[in-house]
């Protein structure tokens, strides 16, 4: 598992966020403190604060997630 740390400051950047991450493999966890969602459900991101940064939490990575999601990274 690789942890790191996300900004999704718009709704429009949390539907791109989103999005890329259901065309990939692998289980997907954000969350801030003790409250998580799936990364792959825009309902789950929308209920989260998107003004500050969130943990994404990335399980059996088989592609390079981090490449595609690089314009988020804090």
């Amino acid at each position: 598992m690789k942890q790191v740390k996300v900004l999704l400051n718009a709704p429009e950047r949390a539907q791109r966020f989103c999005n890329i991450l259901s065309a990939c493999e692998g289980s997907f966890d954000l969350g801030r403190g003790s409250y998580t969602v799936d990364g792959k459900s825009i309902l789950g991101i929308c209920t989260m604060d998107l003004t500050v940064p969130l943990t994404l939490s990335i399980y059996d990575e088989t592609e390079n997630v981090l490449e595609k999601i690089t314009e988020f990274l804090v």
